[in-house]
Formats: structure tokens, C-alpha cells, sequence
């Protein structure tokens, strides 16, 4: 237990220091999303990009991984979806808030450093497979839920495609993973000074990453009916990391990392992006909000007892 506070504790005090100084006004308006991005864009797929060209990826595409993962995920959007039409604040959209709401974890600014912190660098790897397709797959899928509902503003389904197609070729960690596999493959190495730059921005991925998050969380609030809110909370803490668990240990008997990789980012508290959706969609914001601010709080016990589990 002193090891898993020992990893969880660093990692929520800078997420409060974060939070506190954009509470502070130190900050000027937009420095939580100048700081995001260059978590996005630069640090996390150096960080990404230097354990590729070290670990090399897989010779064949992880599916066991993948659909342990997103086997919960999928699970829990039935579940949302159904939950949407009888919970007051979770409704429109065909249930696509809900459901991003109760399955999009905050992978990257808090579950990347955990991960790291946790399982050391044995994690990367497979926590660059699943991020690698976790943003792109479930805004694709809840862009597409909220057409059939009527309610989404992009009514093109070629152009829904084609905007999932330009998603992956151009996200950052896709192209960082790529780069980082065709260089492993000529096995060059790295020269000193590129070497040097990447690890510098490699070592600034988590620390950045977890200021950052406490930035962005200075602008949710608890807010939004109970009722929607604690359902949204269920199932992101306590409903997919049991779904997860099954899936990966039982179903697929994946290796410990792995595994462990899987059941804790079903863990993790609902991420920004599900904000982000919703607002753009006018469904859910209010609950999803609620869900963010009061699940990022709470996952510092859940996250603990996970941890504590897992070893």
C-alpha cells in the first residue's frame, strides 16, 4: 500500500498544483490549452516515439489487447446508451454524450504518467497501442450515433470518414508510433543530439501532462443533476474496470502488464474530450462536467484500490 501511495500521490499533487494555479489566475486564458497541446504534439509522442525505436512493436496487430479494451468500452456504451433514455441530464444525441462520458478515459494526461509510474517502461508499449486509436474510434463512433438521432451537425457520412481517415493519419502519437517502427527497422539507433532532444521532451511528457490536466480541470464544476452525474460515475470507476478486468484476465488471459494496462485505463476518470463532444453536440454537457470534476477527485481512491489490487 505505501508503494501504490507512493505513485498515486505525486502524481495528484501536481494535478492539484495545476488546478490550483489555474484557480489563481496566474495563468492567462488559453495556457491550458497551449500546455495540452504541447503535451499532445510534442512530449507525449517523443516519449512515444523513443520506446518505439527501443521496444519495437509487435509482429502482428495486438487484437487480444484491443479487444479486451474496447470490449469494455463497447459494453459500457450499451449500457450508457440504455441508461440515456431513463436518467434525467443524459438524454439527446442518441445517448453518444452519455456514453463518451461514461467510456472516455482520461488516458492520456493522467493514465500514461500512472501507467509509467506504476508499471515502469514496460507499459509504453501497450499504452501506445490503445492511444494510438482511443480518441479517433470513439468520437467516430459517437459522431455517427448522433446522426442517426438526428441530433449531430455533420450530416455527411463520407465526410465523417474521410475526417476519421485525416484523425489518424495526422494525430501525433499515430505518427510518432509509425515513425518510431520504420526507424526501428533500419536499425540505426539514434545520434547523440536527436537522442538528447527526444528524451527531453520524453521527460517533460508526465509532469507536463499532469499540470496540465489540473489546468484544464480548474474550468469544470460540479454541476449538472445528481442522478446523471452519479451514473456517469458508476460506470466510468467502478462498472468498466470490472468489465475490463473479466475481459483481459478471464476472456483473453493477457500478460500481467498488459492486463493491468487495460484495467487501468478503464479506471481512469472520464477525460476532456468527452466535455468537448458534448458541448459541440448541446446534450449532456452540465453531467459530464459534474462527472470529470468529481470523478478526477474521486479516482484518487479508486485509482489507489485498483493499483492496490493489481500489485
Amino acid at each position: 500500500m505505501i508503494d501504490v501511495f507512493n505513485t498515486v500521490a505525486p502524481v495528484f499533487l501536481l494535478i492539484l498544483l495545476g488546478f490550483a494555479g489555474g484557480k489563481s489566475g496566474w495563468f492567462a486564458e488559453g495556457s491550458a490549452r497551449g500546455l495540452s497541446m504541447f503535451v499532445f504534439s510534442f512530449a507525449v509522442p517523443a516519449l512515444l516515439f523513443k520506446a518505439t525505436v527501443s521496444l519495437g512493436l509487435p509482429p502482428s496487430p495486438p487484437w487480444k489487447l484491443w479487444a479486451a479494451f474496447f470490449g469494455a468500452v463497447a459494453s459500457i456504451w450499451i449500457i450508457a446508451i440504455v441508461l440515456s433514455r431513463r436518467v434525467a441530464g443524459l438524454g439527446g444525441a442518441g445517448g453518444a454524450s452519455a456514453a463518451l462520458g461514461a467510456a472516455f478515459g482520461n488516458t492520456v494526461m493522467l493514465g500514461l504518467p500512472l501507467g509509467v509510474a506504476h508499471f515502469g517502461d514496460a507499459a509504453l508499449l501497450p499504452m501506445a497501442l490503445i492511444l494510438s486509436i482511443h480518441l479517433p474510434l470513439q468520437w467516430f463512433a459517437a459522431t455517427l450515433l448522433a446522426q442517426a438521432s438526428g441530433a449531430a451537425r455533420d450530416t455527411s457520412g463520407m465526410g465523417l470518414v474521410q475526417a476519421l481517415a485525416r484523425d489518424i493519419a495526422f494525430n501525433p502519437i499515430v505518427m510518432a508510433l509509425v515513425a518510431g517502427m520504420a526507424w526501428n527497422f533500419t536499425g540505426l539507433g539514434l545520434a547523440a543530439v536527436p537522442a538528447k532532444v527526444i528524451g527531453m521532451l520524453g521527460d517533460a511528457a508526465v509532469p507536463a501532462a499532469l499540470f496540465a490536466l489540473g489546468l484544464s480541470l480548474s474550468r469544470f464544476g460540479l454541476k449538472g443533476n445528481v442522478a446523471a452525474v452519479a451514473t456517469l460515475l458508476a460506470l466510468k470507476l467502478a462498472v468498466m474496470p470490472l468489465v475490463a478486468a473479466m475481459l483481459a484476465v478471464e476472456v483473453f488471459g493477457l500478460p500481467p502488464v498488459e492486463a493491468g494496462i487495460v484495467i487501468l485505463f478503464a479506471a481512469l476518470p472520464s477525460g476532456a474530450n468527452a466535455f468537448i463532444f458534448a458541448e459541440r453536440q448541446g446534450h449532456g454537457e452540465a453531467a459530464v462536467s459534474g462527472a470529470i470534476a468529481a470523478g478526477t477527485a474521486l479516482s484518487v481512491v479508486t485509482l489507489s484500490v485498483v493499483l492496490t489490487l493489481l500489485g
